[in-house]
């Protein structure tokens, strides 16, 4: 099975360049993708940049229209695509069927969103001088997106509502997850998005990626990925506008007054959900040492419900990891925080055994962690909980400030005073009172908080809609 790219309305491959798309659920080969160089970037550009006043001069009656057909055909097609997201990915079946629906009402809520959106005119100074605030599209994007939701992060932070606001763009999956990228190009194709408009190119960062980012015509990057990654594609974009959201290290903090049985249910969503790899996922847990042993207790009980397994068999609740990188950044995690105190609670740790691949890790609770481990300071992005007792509040946002992440967090209380005066100080994007830190829904803001290393940019919804657009000002000047 060949997965080609899509540009200009044509299905590519390029002879000569195949790779291998191997699933890390099975071992097996799902088939083969042809990655880009510069050439099928600039083609893929120009296509776009040539359609960009036919979908700018659309109505955004037209443009909803448009997304509400795309919504259509992935739901037309849910099944075959979450299958080979479970399979590339390696997300369970049932979370995969999830990450489609969500792609699928991203299109329909920019579709809502779009046509309520309006433009303004502003008070001036001077008498007999009106001014028209007018919102427009800024061009040509690249879109450049990870693995661990391979269409809904597309879909939802940029792809929707990125055609919503007029944008023509250039969507760069993740190499490791283009086969699921090329059979959701079909679902734009079966909707009639005019070709040009939407292309997907598959390439590496070396070849494809910093080529597109660099492209005169690209005039906006929409960039979601480890901060490494951001930083260097900040560096070559130079003046373009650029919106990003990296790395996180959620925390979620648990004081003494908490919901112990909400607290815990909500952190083990926040770990092991998607086996850990989301960006706001729960990551460490800062919680107060009288209510710290029984929190521990409490994880442990319930996370007897995890089964991790093949994807596809019913059941299974957690997957494999994507990558062998996840996999090292985990044990070398779990390591460092043992060899600094930490005590490994759960009954098991590290890789299993048996398993059709490497990528198979036991989630995993430590309890006792100390605030200099890793797992306090850097992103985990796997299956893993941290323990990072306080004996006084006053310790808390000292201990936050260890970690350069400012993407979301949470925190645990029945004093919601208290949970609205901590989360007011904390220099996050958002945080959650009484849920975990990845709760989110693309109806509010997310994004990094400034000065930290989470990115810049709001996405979600409405927001991704601005981000995504500009003001453009008309005088007229009605003085004799």
């Amino acid at each position: 099975m060949v997965y080609p790219m899509y540009i200009d309305g044509e299905w590519v491959t390029k002879p000569g360049a195949e790779k291998e798309v191997i699933s890390p659920a099975t071992g097996e080969v799902l088939g083969t993708i042809t990655p880009a160089g510069f050439e099928e970037v600039d083609r893929a550009l120009k296509a776009a940049d040539r359609e960009k006043e036919h979908l700018e001069s659309m109505t955004v009656f037209e443009r909803a229209e448009l997304c509400m057909k795309i919504a259509a055909a992935l739901e037309n097609h849910k099944e075959e695509l979450a299958k080979i997201i479970s399979l590339e990915m390696g997300k369970p079946y049932t979370e995969a069927l999830g990450e489609v629906g969500g792609s699928a009402l991203s299109f329909r809520d920019a579709a809502e969103q779009i046509k309520w959106m309006s433009d303004e005119i502003p008070s001036v100074r001077e008498k007999n001088v009106h001014v028209f605030a007018y919102r427009r599209p800024v061009g040509v994007f690249t879109i450049i997106t990870p693995f661990n939701f391979p269409i809904c992060t597309a879909c939802c932070y940029y792809l929707a509502p990125g055609l919503a606001a007029g944008n023509t763009m250039v969507w760069f999956p993740p190499i490791s997850c283009s086969a699921i990228a090329s059979v959701f190009m079909k679902c734009i194709e079966e909707a009639g998005v005019p070709k040009g408009m939407l292309n997907m190119v598959i390439g590496t960062s070396k070849e494809a990626k910093t080529a597109a980012v660099q492209h005169p015509l690209t005039a906006g990057i929409g960039f979601t990925g480890s901060t490494l990654a951001g930083d260097d594609i900040e560096a070559k974009a130079k003046a373009k506008k650029t919106l990003m959201e990296l790395g996180g290290n959620g925390p979620v903090v648990v004081l003494k007054d908490a919901d112990l049985e909400k607290a815990s249910e909500a952190i083990l969503a926040g770990s092991f959900n998607n086996a850990g790899q989301i960006c706001t996922s729960t990551e460490r847990v800062l919680v107060d040492d009288c209510v710290a042993g029984k929190l521990a207790e409490l994880l442990v009980e319930k996370m007897k419900r995890y089964q991790v397994g093949n994807p596809l068999e019913e059941g299974t609740t957690m997957g494999p990891v994507h990558n062998h990188s996840t996999v090292d950044t985990v044990l070398e995690h779990i390591q460092d925080a043992v060899q600094k105190g930490a005590k490994i609670v759960s009954p098991n740790s590290g890789k299993m055994e048996g398993m059709p691949t490497d990528n198979y890790l036991y989630p995993t609770v430590l309890d006792f962690v100390s605030k200099d481990a890793l797992v306090n300071i850097e992103e985990t992005f796997g299956p893993l909980i941290a323990l990072v007792r306080f004996q006084d509040e006053a310790e808390i946002m000292p201990l936050i400030e260890m970690s350069p992440y400012g993407l979301a967090a949470g925190i645990f209380t029945e004093d919601l005073k208290k949970g609205m005066k901590m989360a007011e100080k904390m220099r996050f994007g958002y945080v959650n009172i009484n849920s975990g830190s990845h709760y989110w829904d693309w109806t509010f803001p997310a994004g990094g908080a400034g000065g930290s290393r989470s990115g810049h940019g709001r996405s979600g919804g409405k927001w991704s809609i601005l981000e995504m657009s500009e003001e453009r000002c008309v005088t007229v000047n009605l003085n004799d």
